[in-house]
């Protein structure tokens, strides 16, 4: 039923920890699929060791390789996780009872990894941000009929791709599915090197950009130069 597609570029110290936590929920019909994206170091050896369906490309951003998986992919349902994100135990299973129900994409809430009052903040904050607006970041899951009909993410974007298809698949009205009895734990080593506050404010500024002139968000964060 669902194709689980982990973008990885140099994730060799958090790959194993994330497909391991994957791979205890997949059932023999679901898919994993590991595309490598210039990496330097063993997250290709490393994701070998957990399923035959690797590939070890030169693809230059996130887009373009969730967009590659996403080609590579059988099934009917499309799972997107970051290589550095934590899964809870029913994550697999709240998609598939979510679809089965007749959503057609969505996302579980994030949990904070260190459980630092600002890293509970941020986490709070991205959760309401995507359930207001039925948005997503880069985990999340949708149809594959879906995701073909809007040719995917937006190759153009070198930022903020999966938040702009999340907003296209709400203004096609496509049923939106919150997983409130899961969650996903995503690896906060950027707001550990960024500071918390400084990095919360960037996400903040982009978030209102991003509302208010989508436009200019698209030119000044997101569009490759």
């Amino acid at each position: 039923m669902l194709s689980v597609i982990v973008p990885a570029h140099n994730e060799a110290s958090v790959l194993s920890h994330t497909l391991s936590s994957l791979c205890e929920q997949l059932a023999p019909e679901d898919e994993l699929i590991v595309v490598c994206d210039t990496c330097q170091d063993i997250s290709v050896d490393i994701a070998r060791t957990f399923t035959c369906h690797v590939y070890d490309e030169r693809l230059g951003s996130a887009a373009q390789t969730r967009n590659f998986g996403a080609q590579k992919a059988t099934k009917d349902v499309l799972v997107f996780i970051d290589a550095d994100t934590h899964c809870a135990k029913n994550y697999v299973a709240a998609i598939k009872r979510s679809m089965r129900g007749g959503t057609e994409y969505g996302c579980a809430p994030l949990k904070s990894e260190s459980g630092h009052w600002l890293g509970e903040w941020i986490a709070k904050s991205i959760n309401r941000f995507n359930y207001t607006h039925r948005t997503f970041g880069g985990n999340c899951f949708v149809s594959t009929h879906l995701f073909k009909q809007l040719a995917g993410f937006n190759e153009a974007l070198m930022k903020g791709e999966d938040t702009d298809l999340g907003e296209r698949l709400c203004k096609l009205k496509a049923r939106y599915g919150w997983l409130a009895q899961s969650y996903i734990v995503h690896n906060e080593r950027k707001f550990k090197e960024q500071g918390y506050i400084r990095y919360f404010s960037k996400l903040w500024l982009e978030s209102v950009l991003w509302q208010v002139a989508p436009s200019v968000y698209q030119r000044v964060v997101g569009v490759k130069g």
